[in-house]
């Protein structure tokens, strides 16, 4: 018997499989076929190792790259707990928080704004000039921006918008009929028009 054939005892003990095993690796064209019950020790050894090499390939091209996915996580803890840290110092704030508070300034915004006109309307009828009844105005929105500017303002969670004036609805008239809005300053709006000139 030459040293180039084996039986299947041999095959199956020097590549550590099962005499079943090494048959179905035969049957699949793993390893070359037994002629008369001996197998071709070199070629199935080779094809064994072949077959190793190819599964560990497959193996590889779909498994993930465990040493970029490991770095991945540890980059993405250390950045969340730098976002706690901040958070912490109040360096950071939270989103919902940031919306909430510009909702609430530009609703405070909506609502001063809105009252300049039955707050101004006294005023302005005083006036003597164009110019002076533009500076009264411009000194009125200037005074509500900047005290909205004011670091330590104190914004209402729940700003009722349902009685504001709105003027694209209500033709320039304020909020409800004309007694509700009008304030003291308003009953001279009643006095008499100068006489006009024959």
């Amino acid at each position: 018997m030459s040293n180039a054939t084996q039986p299947i005892s041999v095959i199956s003990r020097l590549l550590d499989l099962s005499e079943r095993r090494v048959q179905q690796l035969s049957r699949e064209g793993v390893i070359p076929k037994a002629e008369r019950g001996q197998y071709d020790l070199i070629g199935s050894v080779r094809g064994y190792v072949r077959y190793l090499r190819d599964q560990a390939v497959k193996a590889q091209a779909g498994a993930p790259d465990y040493a970029a996915e490991r770095a991945r996580f540890i980059r993405a803890r250390a950045n969340l707990a730098e976002m706690e840290a901040e958070e912490k110092r109040h360096s950071l704030i939270a989103a919902d928080q940031i919306e909430a508070a510009w909702i609430a300034v530009l609703a405070l915004l909506r609502t001063r704004l809105l009252a300049l006109p039955d707050r101004l309307a006294p005023q302005a009828f005083d006036q003597p000039t164009v110019g002076d009844t533009r500076t009264l105005i411009r000194t009125a929105i200037r005074e509500v921006l900047d005290d909205l500017a004011q670091p330590d303002i104190e914004l209402e969670a729940d700003i009722d918008l349902e009685g504001v004036a709105n003027p694209e609805t209500d033709s320039g008239e304020g909020t409800g009929s004309s007694e509700a809005a009008a304030g003291p300053d308003d009953q001279r709006l009643g006095r008499p028009e100068p006489p006009s000139e024959l």
